[in-house]
């Protein structure tokens, strides 16, 4: 039986609901539109796919089984590698933490907060995992394989405090990142410093990793003292790729004098490689002796290094320099929140609110003094 109701005081006033069947084994779907017509549409396409068989099959898998399907069908072809790894590494939490034997119309809101309070990883791994849950069960909402989405409401992220980063690991204070600054900007650097040539180049442009090690030659404009992002690599993979966003395509301006070291770099890189015979055909700027470009892992131990020989707590990653450069910007007030996230290569402003803005610790220490004076006034 088809019906479809009207509730004039609704979002979506005309409610559609589907039933097939009767007693335990009765199929049952409602859903909402803004229109009759596409209330319609939408019953006569559940009276197809169950004719077919496809839809009522499809609430009978596993959960695990249709997200794997879903995101090779509509994800593999349209996401870089890395992204495509993500989901799998999604669907392997499913499958080893609680959700591997729970079939698509069993899943409820209770079962899914149950996998994130027992999942135990870092909260951005933990938020990736929640928002992948949500895009796949909106579909199958969509298409009809299940009559109510369990992922709509409110659902809270639990994340291991050991395995996140705390506040204090995220924002450098001002004066020991310009210590960091200082020291690679007057650092004589050798070949086999091209670690420390990277953190130059981010300590300058806050370039995620991987735009810098897809740096070349021609990538840098000393007359106009700009280097151009339009690549990244992707280590996991061994291949270059688009930057991480559209808006990661940019142009990212730098000092006369961090230009000038840069510079020198360069020539001094492209000079010693053909000294030692070493073949560099895509010109990039931080090919190692080795002949290949650094591990990522590599470049953050080499800062964790380069913290200590400076007398700071090496507790901060090299992925840090976007969020302390980002915050320096911000507290300068002259720099507008959409240029930063230009600046960081970041899809929309709402990613650079949420992510990267926050209070420097001399920031913190001086609002903490100003509220104390407040208050004492009273």
């Amino acid at each position: 039986m088809s019906v479809v109701k009207n509730f004039p005081s609704h979002a979506k006033p005309y409610q559609a609901t589907y039933t097939n069947g009767s007693g335990r084994g009765r199929i049952r779907k409602i859903k909402s539109f803004v229109s009759s017509k596409d209330a319609q549409l939408w019953l006569k396409q559940m009276e197809t796919n169950f004719i077919n068989g496809e839809t009522y099959a499809k609430s009978q898998m596993l959960f695990v089984d249709y997200f794997q399907e879903w995101y090779r069908l509509y994800k593999a072809s349209v996401v870089s590698p890395p992204t495509l790894d993500s989901y799998h590494n999604s669907w392997r939490h499913f499958k080893e933490h609680g959700l591997g034997h729970v079939k698509m119309e069993s899943l409820t809101r209770d079962k899914i907060q149950t996998y994130l309070n027992d999942l135990a990883y870092a909260k951005e791994t933990t938020r990736k995992d929640l928002n992948h849950l949500r895009a796949c069960l909106r579909d199958a909402y969509d298409d009809g394989v299940i009559s109510r989405n369990p992922a709509a409401g409110t659902l809270h992220v639990i994340a291991d405090p050991a395995k996140s980063k705390s506040k204090d690991r995220k924002f450098m204070a001002e004066t020991n990142f310009r210590k960091v600054q200082d020291f690679l900007l007057n650092y004589n650097y050798r070949l086999s410093d091209v670690n420390r040539a990277v953190l130059l180049v981010i300590s300058q442009t806050a370039l995620r990793v991987g735009e810098a090690l897809a740096l070349r030659y021609d990538d840098l404009d000393q007359l106009n003292c700009t280097i151009r992002v339009d690549e990244s690599w992707d280590a996991k993979h061994l291949m270059f790729g688009k930057p991480k966003t559209e808006s990661g395509y940019r142009t990212i301006p730098v000092s006369r004098q961090a230009m000038k070291k840069i510079i020198t770099w360069q020539n001094f890189h492209r000079r010693e490689l053909f000294r030692r015979g070493i073949p560099n055909p895509g010109n990039l700027l931080f090919l190692n002796r080795q002949k290949n470009l650094p591990r990522a892992s590599a470049i953050n131990s080499c800062y964790h290094q380069l913290q200590l020989r400076l007398g700071i707590e090496a507790k901060f990653s090299t992925h840090t320099m976007r969020h302390t450069l980002a915050s320096i910007l911000l507290a300068s007030g002259e720099v507008s929140i959409q240029y930063i996230s230009y600046f960081l290569g970041h899809a929309n402003v709402a990613i650079t609110q949420k992510y990267y803005i926050g209070l420097l610790p001399e920031q913190v220490e001086k609002e903490d003094q100003e509220v104390v004076k407040i208050v004492g006034a009273l």
